[in-house]
């Protein structure tokens, strides 16, 4: 992008970026349309989409049945700030998808529902501390926003007050004798352990989502799973249905908006009636309310996602591609004798240039990023449009043609960031 142009638009929206993701400037572009599994600059550059608005976009973008929906809805208006037909039915598949749905609240976003589940979570139990895991990631509040430096508590962005650290715990994921002994050491106080059942890209090791139910059911907190990513994309049900482990909350977003904002907390029923208004205004309920709660445009471009997904065997399909994509980078990197992995499951695998053991953030952090990083970037000189050094989406409309062509370019650019190197 010339230079002239990156300053415009820094000008507009500064550091040139909408949120956390910012492209090196001589690969930064901006996006004028998106079809399928493809994007296409303003300049007229495709790119094999492996971002898909950070997750939402499971069946690619511009989906027929999407576009269908939000149209009808539109034309129907497009928000009521009051109970609505395509809320209602959302909320109704959602309770027969979901293991541990009895009950429904909608939001905006997943940050918005990770916050509103710990809320319900301390006004459930009286009690005001969270146990979470080094890496894990609960969108943009303060509560989420925590992690361990080596065995140190730190907050990972400027402006959070010691208030909200204090209410905060932090244990290393997949370590489940850690965790039980924070969770013992806090049992008078805490209220929550919140998990990503796949954390990152990071699987959870045999017995330990298990081992998280019984600390809580042990200690009377609630489990609270931060099903954001994994929700509909790793199995209709999420990670609850495939691990078999039924939290009493879970944050759900991304894939069940279709691509436009929405998100849900979902859980047993006297949980998710602790924010029902109160008639009495002297009787307080967990306040729950924002003016795009179940906003009948999301909802019905939601519905249709998942439909479709059910339909077509989407979370399967999506399993498949991604498969084929994680075997044609581990096999151009065994060429070019590379240590290299994919780390987590088809769906979202984070490609990874490095042979040892991941269990948690520790471990991931001790491979090679900066090459893993470099192998991103040169992706995307590549037409491959990812988030240099972070786990790769893929959707239903990722075909043979879509793969193929990521693994025709991975072998050059691994060579290149071996040439670099930053890796021997």
């Amino acid at each position: 992008m010339p230079s002239s142009e990156l300053d415009r638009i820094n000008s507009l929206s500064p550091g040139a970026t909408l949120g956390g993701f910012r492209l090196p400037a001589d690969l930064a572009f901006v996006v004028e349309r998106g079809e399928g599994a493809t994007i296409w600059s303003t300049d007229g550059r495709p790119f094999v989409d492996y971002v898909l608005g950070s997750g939402p976009l499971v069946l690619g973008h511009a989906h027929p049945r999407i576009v269908a929906a939000i149209q009808a809805q539109a034309a129907r208006g497009t928000t009521y700030y009051y109970l609505n037909e395509p809320a209602l039915k959302l909320a109704e598949r959602i309770m027969r998808l979901v293991p541990c749905a009895e009950a429904v609240k909608f939001c905006s976003s997943g940050t918005e529902a990770t916050f509103y589940a710990l809320r319900i979570a301390r006004a459930a139990t009286g009690r005001d501390t969270i146990l979470k895991f080094a890496g894990g990631y609960h969108g943009s509040h303060d509560y989420g926003l925590q992690t361990l430096e080596g065995t140190v508590q730190v907050p990972e962005s400027l402006g959070i007050p010691a208030g909200v650290t204090d209410s905060v715990v932090v244990a290393p994921f997949n370590d489940l004798p850690a965790t039980a002994a924070l969770a013992e050491s806090n049992r008078d106080r805490l209220a929550a352990i919140i998990v990503e059942p796949v954390q990152r890209a990071i699987p959870p090791e045999p017995g330990f989502l298990q081992g998280l139910r019984e600390i809580c059911d042990r200690t009377g907190a609630l489990l609270v799973f931060d099903e954001v990513v994994t929700g509909f994309r790793l199995a209709l049900g999420g990670a609850q249905d495939v691990y078999g482990v039924t939290p009493d909350l879970a944050a759900l977003a991304k894939a069940m908006g279709g691509g436009l904002p929405l998100a849900a907390v979902a859980g047993r029923r006297d949980l998710i009636e602790l924010t029902v208004p109160r008639s009495d205004r002297n009787e307080r309920a967990v306040y729950m309310g924002n003016t795009l709660n179940g906003n009948p445009l999301s909802c019905a471009a939601g519905l249709a996602a998942l439909e479709v997904l059910e339909e077509e065997g989407g979370p399967e399909k999506i399993a498949a591609a991604g498969s084929a994509l994680a075997t044609g980078f581990r096999e151009a990197a065994a060429r070019l004798g590379i240590p290299f992995q994919v780390l987590g499951p088809p769906a979202f695998g984070d490609p990874i240039i490095g042979a040892g053991e991941i269990r948690n953030q520790a471990d991931y952090l001790r491979q090679n990023r900066a090459a893993s990083a470099a192998f991103g970037v040169e992706l995307l000189r590549r037409g491959i449009f990812v988030n240099p050094g972070f786990k790769m989406y893929i959707s239903t409309a990722h075909g043979p043609a879509e793969i193929d062509q990521t693994v025709e370019v991975a072998e050059e650019a691994l060579r290149a960031v071996r040439d670099q190197g930053l890796v021997d």
